[in-house]
């Protein structure tokens, strides 16, 4: 908000427990919310369009994205974000490979897989860009080896 000056209109936010997605929803009540999750990983998606909590099913597929599988969302952060009216998308992984490419290739900048899901949705067209659109990448925890193979274009 500092940076723009005034409130973002969208905010694109990894999603895993919601912790991040339901504080940056409780700092900016006058952005729209979008939580983005990895395929199979989209309990929070799930949740807040059955207006329940639900868990991720047993049989969930393997995603690289393991800073933000978590198989239940908490009741807080649901509860957060259901009454702030927030959507959500899912991404592959696939997608979340491209992320990491453009934001390395692009700008020189090291995203961790479950950092890159935002960029990976507005990328992939899942979440059309509005102005004042804010992406959050969250971190840059990610094996240098695989890093170097997804932004070489061989993972």
């Amino acid at each position: 908000m500092e940076q723009l000056g005034r409130s973002p209109a969208r905010i694109l936010i990894p999603c895993g427990g919601g912790g991040l997605a339901s504080g940056i929803a409780l700092a900016v009540p006058e952005a729209e919310i979008v939580v983005v999750e990895p395929e199979g990983w989209d309990d929070m998606g799930r949740s807040l369009e059955g207006g329940a909590i639900v868990p991720v099913a047993a049989d969930a597929p393997n995603t690289f994205c393991d800073a933000i599988m978590t198989p239940l969302v908490s009741p807080i952060t649901f509860g957060v974000l259901s009454e702030r009216n927030a959507t959500a998308v899912s991404v592959s992984d696939a997608e979340v490979e491209e992320a990491i490419r453009f934001a390395w290739n692009r700008h020189r900048v090291v995203v961790e897989p479950g950092a890159a899901v935002g960029l990976a949705a507005l990328l992939a067209g899942k979440v059309s860009p509005i102005n004042d659109t804010v992406v959050v990448l969250s971190g840059g925890n990610v094996d240098p080896a695989l890093h170097a193979r997804i932004v070489g274009g061989e993972a």
